[in-house]
């Protein structure tokens, strides 16, 4: 990180799930990025790739890293939820029941001008 910063890099991009495959402490790697780049008071990002889990995230936002890369299935991860999903179901379903749906007819007149105005 530091390299980077001092070449003016905008971005360095740590391999979050490589390092750990590798057996290195990805995490503990990023945040100590994370911390050395907060301290030089520069505009680099941290650009975390290689995610393979939403906790990571949670855990990396909570240290300051805010720029990620992630695949289609995380982001599915992190908008799916059992809970909300049901919610809303049931907030739709309650919708439906009350009307809130319906279609109501609007009546409209054609004035000279060629425009249509509601009635």
């Amino acid at each position: 990180a530091v390299l980077a910063a001092a070449v003016g890099a905008n971005y360095v991009a740590p391999y979050l799930g490589r390092m750990n495959d590798a057996g290195r402490d990805g995490f503990g790697v990023v945040v100590e990025m994370q911390k050395t780049a907060d301290k030089l008071d520069s505009d680099m990002r941290i650009l975390v790739a290689s995610v393979r889990n939403v906790g990571d995230i949670a855990k990396l936002a909570a240290e300051g890293c805010d720029t990620f890369t992630i695949s289609a299935q995380i982001a599915e991860q992190m908008f799916s939820d059992p809970l909300t999903a049901q919610a809303a179901a049931d907030f739709e379903a309650a919708a439906e029941r009350i009307g809130a749906y319906a279609v109501v007819p609007v009546e409209v007149e054609e004035v000279e001008s060629g425009e249509v105005t509601e009635a």
